[in-house]
């Protein structure tokens, strides 16, 4: 118990510190930036708790707002997020996988590439399209909106795709 929480404290500093240590000054064109600290929230088992993934979600959120000067905007996206986590990992894990792995975190390598890529795309999405919206808070210019969407949600999902190959190669050498 106490050694997962210090796992995900240090994986919540670490995701925080990629994000606005480098992260946020990664940019194409002024438009589209990654946010990968969805990707923190992604990491939860089946099996958590909901109040335990609200609370991270928020406090992550609420941490990169503090560091990033976007009242509420992450903290918001990223409780949203959290709140409907369990349910796009229901819809995209197998039903062995349900049964047999609920204390397992979600990876490609417990829920097969596609399954987990496709996982990760609609919570980034999700977020983004919350994130930006609070941002414009008005629908007025749309396509500068849609842009913004697009590219930090391709910019997020590849990043993530490269955390989750890092993290399965990493998995593997441990393995053997």
């Amino acid at each position: 118990m106490i050694g997962t929480f210090l796992k995900r404290l240090l994986l919540l500093v670490l995701f925080l510190a990629l994000q606005v240590l480098v992260l946020n000054h990664v940019q194409i064109l002024g438009y589209a930036t990654p946010m990968v600290c969805v990707y923190f929230i992604l990491l939860f088992p089946l099996g958590t708790p909901r109040w335990q993934i609200l609370t991270w979600g928020f406090l992550i959120g609420l941490l990169q707002d503090i560091f990033t000067n976007t009242p509420g905007m992450n903290a918001a996206s990223l409780t949203l997020v959290a709140m409907i986590q369990p349910a796009i990992l229901k819809t995209f894990s197998s039903r062995d996988t349900e049964d047999n792995e609920e204390s397992l975190p979600p990876s490609a390598g417990t829920m097969d590439w596609s399954h987990f890529l496709r996982y990760v795309a609609v919570a980034v999405i999700t977020q983004q399209i919350v994130f930006y919206l609070l941002e414009a808070f008005s629908f007025f210019n749309l396509l500068e909106i849609l842009i913004n969407i697009g590219g930090g949600s391709l910019m997020s999902f590849f990043f993530i795709w490269a955390l989750e190959g890092v993290r399965m190669g990493g998995a593997k050498k441990n393995s053997r």
